[in-house]
């Protein structure tokens, strides 16, 4: 391989790394698919460091020279068949051999894969109706679940498109999730609050990201692990003082709390 050729290894080397980081992958998965991809190609000392805002990839060419790339991470959300098709054009390279342009062909392409976000508020809405379920909630409290998690979750991805924090986003949903449940049972008297808001809170939770930290965390990526842990700390909390502000407010105006 020449030198040219071998300086063109670290495109799709980026690409391979910022895809899995962008989308949700552990930081432990990015760095063993780049080093594989690496040493797929034939490169020497392949060294790959990655933290939730940043990746850092190197490796020695045949002059003896380093070749050296720092890349900042910008989260994109979860789209984690992005995550696989990476990690299968990998080992797809281990196996069959792919030139760099080739692999940042693929690579390109998987970049482009639609985000299918739109069916986000069809998920959150059943998982919000199977909790709602879970907690001894009955049909009519199932269904006003479904309702209110899919509402939630489709002006949270509004307020994603005007470019608001998404933790601005939680905060605004955990209130919603617990006010129109009580507006709604002036209306219904036999629907449970408790388990419409409790359901409805549930695809708030930052389940995924404390995993993550976790996972992180026992593999020895402290950083990594750390930031993770401290989102969804964050997270969680958010989403707790949300529901205590929908109970002041509602406390205030009819002079009788939810919670």
């Amino acid at each position: 391989m020449t030198l040219e050729e071998q300086r063109a290894c670290m495109r799709p080397l980026q690409l391979a790394g910022l895809i899995i980081m962008e989308n949700g992958g552990e930081t432990f998965r990015v760095e063993e698919t780049v080093t594989r991809m690496g040493r797929a190609f034939g490169l020497e000392e392949v060294e790959t460091f990655s933290v939730p805002s940043g990746l850092f990839i190197s490796y020695r060419m045949s002059d003896g020279n380093v070749e050296t790339s720092v890349k900042r991470v910008r989260r994109s959300g979860n789209h984690l068949v992005r995550v696989d098709r990476v990690n299968a054009v990998s080992r797809e390279m281990e196996r069959t051999g792919m030139t760099p342009a080739e692999a940042a062909a693929r690579l390109e392409e998987i970049r482009l894969l639609p985000n299918r976000r739109s069916l986000l508020p069809i998920g959150a809405a059943v998982c919000a109706a199977g909790f709602a379920l879970l907690f001894g909630g009955s049909w009519p409290d199932l269904l006003a679940a479904f309702l209110l998690a899919g509402l939630v979750e489709g002006i949270c991805m509004l307020l994603d498109k005007f470019h608001m924090q998404a933790l601005v986003a939680v905060l605004l949903g955990s209130i919603l999730t617990v006010l129109v449940p009580a507006v709604l049972k002036s209306f219904l008297p036999v629907l449970s609050t408790e388990s419409v808001i409790a359901g409805a809170l549930m695809p708030l939770l930052p389940g995924l990201t404390m995993t993550t930290a976790v996972q992180d965390t026992m593999r020895g990526d402290i950083v990594s692990g750390l930031s993770h842990g401290i989102e969804a700390i964050l997270t969680a909390g958010l989403v707790a003082g949300g529901a205590l502000i929908a109970n002041a407010v509602f406390r205030v105006l009819t002079g009788g709390g939810l919670l």
